[in-house]
């Protein structure tokens, strides 16, 4: 939606937003005419009825406007001065659709649940409107021409660009309604938002559980403060109304500093002109003014920075507010472990009966790692080792006496005849070397 359109005083609409069939007067003029029996022509019915319900649907959107009437739809969806006379019926039909509502429905304190509000909204008030309709079919049904009703697209509409404006990072963001005007009017570019469209789409929000807001009063009049969130928004408390007035507060002292500050340098300047002028009075009256700004910037900057410490202490308190519940829910997590059991007493006797039982295995695993042993003992083994080793040594001695027996037997001549002389053994080792023969 652009603010740049023009739009003609003849036309609900601009003319780039008008149905096609806007200047074809003899189709406008069927769909200006009231509607037939539907059971006659099914088809040309439900086409007139879809004209109208996007049509609706446009000017609604285009004008940011949530709420109407049927004399409202009557005297701004004219063509060339002439009303349409099927409105009523379309106005019966949007009911039975659920696309509107009357605003004192509307306007009703949320159920304690969403499904609740829609069923009551949107089946059980529907299925009474069938009823008195199917009861006095004969006669056309008397319809409130300055009843309100509220056009539940454009309201999802506007509640879509309110939430689309919220920083989806920061949880339950604190504006007020002329704060929020503003925030839409400069997301959209549509100029023709207004605070009470505003009002009606964040009720419709409330229902849905993502606004919260209270009447506050803002320099003697009363202004809305909301509380917007995209998952589940939170009632808004006199802390978070607090909060926002230091906030506000805070704001307008740096304001107020900075016109403060640029007065102070333009006094200064008309000073130095003025001594250069030779206006020496002049210019210590301006030094005299310039005194005075000093005092003020001083006084404003103390009380800023008082109101900065003020939000950075509330700001410290929630988190510590959010970590002591923490605390909170952490201690009663650990309280449940008693239940199951989780002592002292408990855990040392099991730690105890745990050290007594690794000491049994550790036994048992002991007495397997102990070698084999068999009945016969290594004495007896050696006893026997050495009767084997000494049947062995005789049984060879016998041998040995035996073959000597045998050698001493022998038939050996007798030399003692033959007068042999002894050699005597040579002194030194002679090598005998081969002779060789002679060369002749």
């Amino acid at each position: 939606m652009s603010g740049k359109e023009t739009l003609s005083p003849t036309t609900p609409l601009p003319l780039d937003q008008l149905p096609e069939c806007w200047n074809q007067d003899e189709r406008m003029k069927s769909l200006f005419a009231p509607f037939r029996n539907r059971s006659a022509n099914p088809e040309d019915w439900n086409s007139k009825y879809k004209f109208w319900n996007q049509l609706i649907k446009t000017w609604t959107s285009y004008h940011a406007r949530c709420s109407f009437s049927l004399t409202d739809l009557t005297a701004n969806l004219k063509r060339n001065g002439c009303s349409a006379l099927c409105l009523p019926t379309v106005l019966e039909e949007l009911y039975k659709n659920g696309e509107v509502i009357p605003e004192s429905d509307f306007m009703k304190e949320p159920s304690s649940t969403w499904t609740g509000w829609t069923i009551d909204l949107f089946v059980k008030k529907p299925v009474s409107w069938s009823f008195s309709k199917l009861k006095s079919y004969v006669s056309e049904p008397v319809i409130d021409n300055n009843m309100k009703y509220i056009h539940l697209p454009t309201v999802k509409e506007l509640g879509e660009l309110i939430l689309s404006i919220v920083d989806t990072k920061k949880e339950n963001t604190l504006l007020s309604l002329s704060e929020l005007t503003k925030s839409c009017i400069a997301k959209s570019g549509n100029t023709r938002i207004t605070e009470s469209n505003i009002r009606l789409a964040l009720i419709w929000l409330r229902h849905n559980k993502k606004a919260a807001f209270r009447d506050c009063i803002k320099d003697d009049k009363h202004d809305l403060l909301v509380k917007i969130s995209p998952r589940a928004a939170e009632q808004v408390t006199e802390v978070d109304e607090g909060l926002h007035k230091l906030t506000q507060q805070e704001s307008m002292l740096i304001k107020n500093i900075e016109q403060l500050e640029t007065e102070r340098n333009e006094v200064i300047l008309k000073a130095k002109s003025s001594l250069a002028s030779g206006l020496r009075q002049v210019a210590k009256s301006f030094l005299r003014k310039k005194h005075e700004l000093d005092k003020c910037i001083e006084k404003r900057s103390a009380a800023l920075q008082n109101t900065q410490r003020l939000l950075a202490r509330i700001h410290d308190a929630r988190y510590d507010t959010d970590t002591l519940a923490a605390y909170k829910a952490g201690c009663n997590a650990l309280k449940k472990f008693e239940d199951t059991g989780l002592t002292e007493d408990n855990v040392q006797d099991t730690m105890d009966d745990m050290t007594e039982i690794l000491d049994e295995l550790n036994e048992v695993q002991s007495a397997m790692t102990q070698p084999v042993t068999s009945n016969e003992s290594d004495a007896e083994l050696e006893k026997e080792l050495a009767e084997i080793m000494g049947t062995a040594w005789n049984d060879s001695a016998d041998a040995d006496k035996s073959k000597n027996q045998s050698f001493n037997s022998a038939e050996l001549p007798d030399l003692s005849e033959l007068d042999l002389l002894d050699i005597p053994a040579p002194k030194n080792k002679v090598s005998i070397k081969p002779t060789q023969p002679s060369q002749t």
